[in-house]
């Protein structure tokens, strides 16, 4: 190759920049130690195995608004992320009626989501704490969107911790995942939405006493909002 044709290309390659971080800034985090809900609306404090945590939730979530930040591209959320429970995965059940799958759902910006198909403001996966059988298993979606078929309890943290009810003929013990995830965002306040579409035709107890919570639920604890902005 010519001289001149490598001096050439070493000249594209180092005159090449990647872009520069010029905000990297965490702009919420919350423990729930202090029984604070600052930011948070439809959210509760409960505590599970000695710690405080947001939730627990079932058929239900909450949202968090932050406003008055930097501009910025991209938010980043990081958090610990608790299933409770028998949930399902992306299958209710082996007939054609149950299967309907037990989703977790984050959106950003909730209420814009409205009036646009884009879904890239949206992630949608399925939990399963259930128990492999030979060459069954109810699957799971996550870590990846749904529909997706991972086994069960796939990038766990930690599991066989302590159930919400214990001895209570419905629910399990806990599954704890380290959650991490991104979306491109902009503009100078944030609105998440985290909630979950969980199916659960028969967790009623005796005496008719609903126990859809003890059944299956998530908590969230050590919640970190971050925003990035590149040059």
């Amino acid at each position: 190759m010519p001289k001149y044709l490598i001096t050439i290309i070493l000249l594209i390659i180092f005159s090449c920049e990647y872009p520069k971080i010029l905000i990297d800034k965490e702009v919420y985090f919350n423990d729930f130690e202090s029984n604070s809900l600052e930011n948070i609306s439809g959210g509760a404090i409960y505590n599970f195995n000695d710690e405080n945590v947001l939730g627990n939730f079932n058929n239900d979530g909450f949202r968090i608004n932050i406003s008055e930040i930097d501009d910025h591209d991209y938010v980043f959320l990081s958090f610990d992320l608790y299933i409770h429970g028998s949930w399902d995965g992306n299958l209710n059940g082996k007939s054609p009626s149950s299967q309907v799958p037990d989703k977790w759902i984050i959106e950003l910006n909730p209420d814009m989501s409205l009036h646009s198909d884009n879904t890239s403001n949206k992630f949608v996966t399925t939990f399963s704490n259930s128990v492999c059988y030979s060459n069954y298993c109810k699957k799971q979606s996550y870590p990846n969107q749904y529909p997706f078929d991972n086994i069960p309890k796939t990038g766990m943290f930690l599991t066989d911790l302590p159930e919400t009810c214990p001895g209570d003929f419905f629910g399990g013990p806990t599954t704890l995942y380290k959650f991490e995830k991104g979306f491109n965002s902009s503009g100078k306040s944030i609105i998440i939405r985290f909630y979950d579409e969980l199916f659960q035709p028969n967790a009623i107890g005796k005496g008719g006493i609903n126990k859809a919570k003890c059944d299956e639920s998530w908590s969230i604890d050590n919640l970190s909002i971050r925003i990035v902005k590149y040059d």
